[in-house]
């Protein structure tokens, strides 16, 4: 009887003792998550603006820069400038119109020349129809517009933007709006001005994607404080529609922080856009949380603290009766298990690379092993993009094939090469797995990875010449067999140049080996530098160097080989000042192999050296 009391008794102190604890984690756990809402929200701030600036406002204003500046670099309109040719003028219209047909945004692509007569015209009525040619005779006069005369002075080819405002025609303000952002950059003949050419852009679209948000109200004011986007249509661009509205009436108590550089406050997250829109509005986004988020987040605090307090309780019922059952036995399992797990989570902690991300791409978790690797601490990381280690050699087909992998549900493994934060590359091998939760949708991506910058190194090493730093007679060996194979099966042309250094053993007799090696890698330098894409440079052995040139004919392996001369024998040398180099080229025939191509390009660059030197000779 007594031990059957001595259990009951110490059940019910178990059970009381649950509750007591539950309440009290409970009521705990309460505050914390009202604490945290004010962290949540800054986080979704961050997330928001990272999203709205570098997914929607800089990609399309660098598109907007790019397209200008191609249209500025066209071959077609250098030379209508330099040599003033109407007949070339039809060639223009289809460039512009090209240009026009590439961006649905753009409405209006013109060249106007140095004296502000429009030459070029290209318009689209709306985001629906398609670009046309405007004619000749409806072309305008725009030497007094301010957009003109501002470009005419920009010493160089320097991208301009101009203030985004709305568009006007005849005089009035178009209706509906068509909020308009104009990018021109300066062109010039012999160091004069010779026009401009200017994009006109439609920023409907892209506005409605900034200003979207369930969490935040969005605005975008000028450095006046004139709204250019407020969350009510009716204000947005009071500047140019007389519409009157104060920045203090919706942040009665922000305003002036927001207006002299203030970044964050109790109502307000700001953000300059000086840096992607580079004209004088000084803009700046503005994130207001809006009044339902909080209350949704309270709300969401208070439903969960309240079902894990019952959740609590319920099972610290039958767990009292089995702890009170074997108090020692339990106590025991529970710490070997906690002992067990923390070893476990330390050896993970500790010499695994991984790394958890929400679906944005934003860093949620890392271990040690991952911030000893990458050289950034924890706090650096955390809330940052995952992009903060990409590696720019990467290409950017390796990342979309990642996301276009993990996003299906995909699990992705490979190779990838990241920098660590003083600029150091390392690799991994690395597997990105995506986290569903209990209705299949993806939540987080988390990657395992495992460092192979050593195996990396190897493998560079095995195919470079130590002297050189480019590629050596065994992988030069193994591209040209490939090549080959490449020409016969496709029909394709290939060429070889075979380049010796001229008097190359007199420089080591003169001056020594280590001068030697110095032209060596100067030389190899040089060729590497001027070699086109395509192209494949090694050292073929002692002072001469081997040029593959894939889908090259010879004419193209002439002028390669001829510019190669010229580049050597024109470089002043440490020391020795002056080499120049012979060069023999062939180009693959059908019956020609590795042996028989090397041999006739061999027997050319013999004749070069027979011939005098200095030259380049075709067998």
């Amino acid at each position: 009887m007594q031990k059957k009391n001595f259990k009951l008794i110490f059940t019910l102190y178990f059970i009381v003792f649950g509750v007591f604890i539950t309440a009290l984690s409970t009521l705990i756990s309460y505050n914390i998550h009202v604490v945290n809402i004010k962290d949540t929200i800054d986080r979704y701030a961050q997330e928001v603006s990272y999203s709205k600036l570098n997914d929607f406002l800089k990609p399309n204003i660098d598109k907007m820069n790019a397209l200008t500046k191609a249209i500025a670099d066209d071959k077609t309109l250098e030379q209508y400038i330099k040599n003033n040719d109407k007949s070339k003028i039809k060639d223009l219209n289809n460039l512009f119109l090209t240009f026009a047909n590439s961006e649905k945004n753009i409405m209006q692509a013109r060249y106007i020349d140095a004296s502000g007569k429009e030459i070029i015209r290209v318009n689209r009525d709306n985001l629906q129809s398609l670009p046309y040619i405007v004619p000749q005779a409806k072309l305008q006069d725009k030497s007094l517009r301010d957009y003109f005369t501002t470009v005419k002075k920009i010493p160089t080819q320097k991208i301009w933007h101009s203030d985004i405002d709305l568009n006007v025609e005849n005089g009035k303000i178009d209706v509906p709006y068509r909020p308009t952002f104009r990018v021109a950059i300066p062109l010039f003949k012999t160091n004069k001005f010779a026009g401009m050419v200017i994009l006109n852009m439609l920023v409907n679209d892209l506005f409605s994607s900034i200003q979207s948000s369930p969490i935040f109200n969005i605005y975008i004011i000028d450095k006046y404080g004139n709204y250019i986007l407020h969350p009510n249509e009716r204000y947005s661009w009071n500047k140019y529609t007389g519409v009157k509205r104060s920045l203090y009436e919706d942040f009665p108590h922000d305003a002036s922080d927001i207006l002299s550089g203030g970044t964050k406050g109790k109502n307000f997250f700001a953000y300059k856009l000086d840096n992607i829109l580079q004209n004088d509005d000084d803009a700046i986004l503005i994130l207001q949380p809006k009044k339902e988020t909080e209350k949704s987040l309270e709300n969401e605090n208070l439903i969960a603290s309240t079902i894990v307090a019952i959740l609590s309780i319920l099972l610290s019922i039958p767990l009292a009766i089995y702890a009170a059952s074997t108090p020692s036995k339990l106590q025991r399992t529970l710490h070997d298990a906690n002992i067990e797990m923390k070893r476990f989570a330390y050896i993970i902690d500790k010499y695994v690379i991984t790394a958890t991300t929400n679906v944005t791409g934003i860093i949620t978790s890392i271990s040690s092993a991952f911030s000893k690797t990458s050289g950034y601490t924890k706090e650096e990381l955390i809330n940052k993009n995952i992009n903060i280690v990409k590696h720019e050699d990467t290409p950017k087909s390796v990342h979309s094939n990642i996301w276009s992998t993990i996003l299906k549900g995909k699990q992705w493994n490979g190779e990838i090469k990241n920098k660590t934060k003083d600029g150091e590359a390392y690799w991994l091998e690395q597997t990105i797995i995506p986290i569903k939760d209990d209705h299949d949708e993806i939540v987080s991506f988390m990657s395992v990875g495992t460092e192979i910058t050593a195996k990396k190194r190897l493998e560079v090493i095995s195919v470079t010449d130590k002297l050189t730093g480019i590629f050596n007679r065994r992988k030069l060996d193994e591209i040209l067999h490939l090549e080959i194979e490449k020409a016969k099966r496709y029909d394709k042309t290939l060429s070889l140049i075979i380049i010796d250094i001229d008097h190359f053993k007199r420089v080591n007799d003169t001056y020594g080996h280590q001068t030697g090696d110095s032209v060596l890698r100067s030389a190899s330098q040089i060729l590497q530098n001027n070699i086109r894409k395509i192209d494949f440079l090694g050292r073929f052995g002692g002072e001469e160097f081997l040029i593959i040139c894939p889908e090259t004919g010879k004419e193209g392996a002439m002028s390669l080989a001829e510019d190669m001369r010229k580049r050597i024998e024109e470089y002043e040398f440490s020391t020795v000042k002056h080499v120049t180099i012979s060069l023999g080229v062939a180009t693959y025939g059908s019956d020609d192999d590795e042996e028989s191509l090397i041999k006739r390009c061999d027997a050319a660059l013999y004749q070069a050296k027979g011939d005098g030197r200095n030259q380049a000779i075709y067998k």
